[in-house]
């Protein structure tokens, strides 16, 4: 250590144990680097030993007398060899560098991410063999629909199979993970992404017909609705019932919902939905504002009425503000569900099916269903609305329509 004293010392201290952690972390095998990064952290390594050497101004010199040193001194051999051989272009880029970046990149610390990251790594692995072992430019398109036939084959630990939604959801975060690899270790010269525009097999058509959702009748809703009244201990999960049905919301949107998230004092009482420390979201186009109505915004004034005299914190509903929370939800609402329908086609999710419908037979332009519903708008709400408060007002007024025709259950 440099320093001796003060906040010098401890920062330096704090640097240095960081650095032998990391060292006994390799050495142990633990998150070991894949061979790029090793021949990244070689070629830096290399450069901080030869500007450390004074007195030889010829590099070749510098190089040869610091290689035989490294090599009395058993130094790795990749070390060695970047310092003797600096032109070397590396490893190529494998799936497992493309895996480190999309979890560093684009999912971070959301815990339910990385464990569904890390299960369709090990699809991957099963079908393709080791991530550390397949380069990225070596990716082909039968590859890809290597991978597909494996996951359809699939069995989930009840000894079900996969259905093809599940499929094409983990396949898409695959094509999203090999994407992201191509862009950013700058391969798109050299390969196209095999895993875009993957068709599933025709056999399949039935199945994923059989996995579709349908939307909620009216009695069903309506069932639901006496139920959790009457037989359910947690008032919160009739609110969020409530909320789900007047929003046409995803579940964990809504679970995971703050207070600072319900908008009542305003021209247009609204939820706003995006990313919190709760949950993140589906999709960029899921951060939006929905305004809340009729039971829905009964039921919002509620929660933020018991959360507040409680004192339970900035979550709206404190029992499922935690990791896979919104599946303890799912799990809670879907019991009191199949207590009023036994049809297997009908989910917490139906209900984003039902508002679908409510909006199209309501006479909403599809813009204004996709404002609410958060789907993809292709640039236009901004276009066509111009602002925020714009977007509220028809959107409310979409809603209102809803339930004044008397289609919202």
């Amino acid at each position: 250590m440099k320093s001796r004293d003060g906040a010098a010392m401890v920062q330096e201290h704090r640097a240095l144990m960081a650095e032998f952690e990391k060292l006994v972390s390799v050495a142990r095998g633990e998150n070991s680097p894949t061979p790029r990064e090793q021949w990244q952290a070689d070629k830096s390594e290399a450069e901080a030993m030869l500007a450390a050497i004074s007195g030889l101004p010829d590099e070749d010199d510098r190089r040869d007398i610091l290689g035989e040193e490294l090599i009395k001194a058993s130094f790795r051999s990749s070390l060695v060899n970047e310092v003797l051989s600096p032109d070397s272009k590396g490893p190529k880029h494998t799936l497992e560098d493309a895996r480190r970046l999309y979890l560093s990149e684009r999912i971070g610390g959301d815990r339910p991410k990385t464990v569904r990251l890390e299960r369709i790594c090990a699809r991957i692995t099963d079908a393709l063999g080791p991530l550390n072992d397949f380069p990225l430019v070596d990716l082909k398109r039968e590859h890809a629909r290597s991978l597909r036939d494996a996951m359809l084959s699939a069995t989930k630990k009840n000894g079900e199979p996969l259905s093809v939604a599940s499929v094409k959801r983990e396949l898409n975060m695959v094509t999203a993970m090999v994407g992201l690899g191509i862009r950013e270790f700058d391969l798109s010269d050299r390969l196209s992404n095999p895993f875009e525009k993957l068709d599933m097999p025709k056999a399949t058509q039935v199945a994923s017909a059989r996995d579709d959702r349908d939307p909620l009748p009216a009695d069903v809703i309506k069932a639901m609705r006496t139920r959790l009244e009457t037989s359910c201990k947690s008032p919160d999960l009739a609110r969020i019932w409530h909320l789900l049905v007047g929003t046409g919301c995803r579940l964990a949107e809504v679970s995971g919902l703050l207070v600072e998230d319900v908008v009542l004092e305003h021209e247009v009482p609204h939820l706003i939905i995006r990313p919190n420390a709760v949950r993140s979201l589906k999709t960029r186009s899921s951060i939006r504002k929905v305004p809340i109505v009729s039971k829905a915004l009964e039921a919002a004034r509620e929660a933020v009425s018991e959360v507040k005299r409680r004192g339970d914190g900035p979550a709206l509903f404190p029992t499922y503000a935690k990791p896979r929370g919104a599946d303890g939800a799912s799990q809670a609402l879907m019991k009191h569900l199949r207590a009023v329908t036994s049809n297997p086609r009908h989910t917490n999710h139906s209900l984003r099916h039902s508002m679908k419908d409510w909006l199209r037979e309501a006479g909403v332009p599809s813009l204004e269903q996709n404002l609410i519903l958060g789907h993809t708008l292709g640039g236009e709400g901004d276009t066509a609305y111009g602002g925020e408060l714009a977007k509220l007002r028809v959107t409310q007024k979409a809603l209102q329509k809803v339930v004044e025709l008397g289609l919202m259950a």
